[in-house]
C-alpha cells in the first residue's frame, strides 16, 4: 500500500464494499507499527455528467476506474490495513495535486 493509490475497503460495511484514495505516507503505510491509513472516500458519479461539488474531484479510466468516480475531500477516513482487499493502483499525478489543492480548501489548511 502507497500513498496515492486506490484501495477498496468495507465501508460503511462489509456488503458494500467502497475505494478510497490513500493520504497516508508510503513510510506510514509500509511500517506495521501503524495499524490504520487516512484515506479519501471514492463513490461513483451520479448522475453520470453532472458538475461536480466544491469538495469533489473526478477520477476515471486514467485513474484506473472503469466509471467516472469522485474523491469526496471534505471528510479524511481512518482505516484499518487488514481490511483493505484490492488495489487498483496510482491517482495520475495531475488528479493528485488536483485532490491535495480541494482538500486544503475543504478544510481550511491555507
Amino acid at each position: 500500500m502507497k500513498q496515492w493509490e486506490i484501495w477498496k475497503f468495507p465501508y460503511p460495511s462489509t456488503d458494500r464494499a467502497h475505494w478510497f484514495v490513500i493520504l497516508s505516507q508510503s513510510a506510514w503505510c509500509d511500517n506495521e507499527q501503524n495499524p490504520v491509513v487516512n484515506g479519501l472516500l471514492c463513490t461513483t458519479l451520479r448522475p453520470p455528467g453532472r458538475e461536480l461539488k466544491a469538495h469533489e474531484v473526478r477520477l476515471d479510466a486514467a485513474d484506473g476506474m472503469d466509471w467516472d468516480t469522485v474523491v469526496k475531500c471534505s471528510h479524511v477516513h481512518e482505516l484499518p490495513k487488514i481490511r483493505a482487499t484490492e488495489c487498483r493502483g496510482p491517482v495520475t499525478f495531475p488528479r493528485q495535486q488536483k485532490i491535495a489543492r480541494t482538500l486544503r480548501a475543504c478544510l481550511g489548511l491555507g
